[in-house]
């Protein structure tokens, strides 16, 4: 096909008195050496794929070019043989590069790949330190989850994914021969940074997080916004010093979820959205647990629960006037 790239070793000459060639084109370190036989030999005892062409002349660069029975070929090396040599050729497709690695898109999707990398990375060099990490770092839904977020929250800020992970896992990604990997995620710690330090309309900031279990990393969105809200919600019109969070997570059982909050000084409030309905015994769970957490920090607080779309918020990134959107 013109236009298209091939691996071309040229694997004998018809010309005794010459040596042969070294190789046209790029080669792997371990390519085969030239094989001094006969251009004219039995066809049956030819490398396989080998083919015959002619070196008919060269470009103004002085690249070779040979015509075969399946086109004419440009080499892009210079092969020191006079014109009407002919040439014993193997021709193969080039080795396919490996793909870039997927970066983090922030504003999509639920993969986080070097996170993702990293604990698949942990698992398979020290499974007991891969779980210790998750436990001790990624935000999950038990009890640490308050203080994990915080903890990566605060990482982010300094854009330590070192830190972060603990020395133990960083010298198991070095010692793995996956250090590439703490710089991708520094990367990105850097990348989320630079996002929460761009409000997005309606005075929004929005967060990417870690969630789930050390097999499966996955993320959910945080946003943050400080000071007066006039928006409805839970517990009524913010005031001055309030914080309003809505945190977005998706569950394989449970669906899309959202947790939209107004923390106050010693006042937590907070309202649960789903698609569907909630089992009642969870909801009895999650009350018990809302009450218990209240009760440990010495805060005052309402736990409330909505189902339906009606009233699930879409935070626009821009491009429209405000931010907040109710379904």
């Amino acid at each position: 096909m013109p236009g298209q790239s091939l691996l071309v070793r040229i694997l004998a000459t018809d010309t005794a008195s010459i040596a042969p060639p070294a190789p046209a084109g790029p080669l792997p370190a371990d390519a085969p050496a030239t094989v001094n036989a006969p251009v004219n030999a039995d066809p049956g005892a030819r490398p396989p794929g080998g083919i015959v062409g002619t070196l008919t002349g060269s470009t103004s660069g002085g690249l070779a070019v040979v015509t075969t029975p399946h086109g004419t070929l440009l080499l892009q090396a210079r092969a020191g043989l006079p014109a009407g040599s002919e040439l014993l050729l193997s021709l193969e497709a080039p080795a396919a590069r490996p793909a870039p690695p997927t970066r983090l898109d922030p504003a999509a999707g639920n993969d986080w790949p070097a996170l993702r990398e990293v604990m698949e990375t942990l698992a398979a060099s020290d499974p007991t330190l891969a779980r210790a990490v998750a436990a001790a770092v990624l935000p999950q839904p038990n009890r640490r989850l308050a203080a994990n977020l915080l903890f990566f929250l605060s990482a982010i800020r300094g854009g330590d994914a070192a830190g972060w992970l603990g020395d133990a896992a960083v010298s198991a990604l070095e010692g793995s021969g996956r250090g590439e990997l703490l710089h991708r995620l520094t990367e990105d710690f850097r990348t989320l940074s630079r996002q929460a330090q761009e409000p997005l309309p309606d005075g929004w900031r929005a967060w990417t997080v870690p969630f789930g279990e050390a097999e499966r990393p996955g993320r959910l969105q945080l946003y943050l916004r400080q000071g007066e809200d006039g928006s409805a919600a839970p517990g009524g019109r913010g005031r001055p010093g309030a914080t309003r969070f809505l945190l977005e997570v998706e569950f394989s059982r449970f669906g899309p979820m959202q947790l939209d909050g107004l923390v106050r000084p010693r006042q937590l409030d907070l309202l649960v959205r789903t698609r569907d309905l909630l089992p009642a015994a969870m909801t009895r769970d999650l009350n018990a647990l809302f009450r218990e957490s209240l009760e440990l920090f010495g805060y005052a607080g309402s736990l409330g629960f909505r189902t339906g779309a009606h009233g699930w918020i879409t935070i626009r990134r821009g491009g429209g006037p405000g931010g907040t959107v109710r379904a």
